[in-house]
């Protein structure tokens, strides 16, 4: 509980919230993601999956087309 409620534990979880919304953005915007194709629950699995595969191949080619394989996407944030 200390290090989630210290100053750097905070850095962090406001850090992954505003990753988390830009990916499902994202998903929805550039891959035109709006509702699962399949019912079930292990279908409905197996679709996200594939989606954050598509996602993160695609981190991956524009990181590559750009030069920048050796940083990070986000630099941490101060509260």
């Amino acid at each position: 509980m200390e290090r989630i409620t210290s100053e750097y534990g905070t850095m962090l979880r406001m850090n992954c919230s505003i990753q988390a919304e830009g990916s499902f953005a994202d998903v929805k915007e550039d891959m035109n993601f709006r509702r699962y194709l399949y019912r079930g629950k292990a279908n409905a699995l197996a679709e996200s999956i594939l989606l954050a595969m598509g996602r993160n191949i695609n981190k991956l080619h524009c990181k590559i087309q750009t030069g920048r394989t050796g940083s990070h996407l986000f630099s941490l944030k101060t509260a």
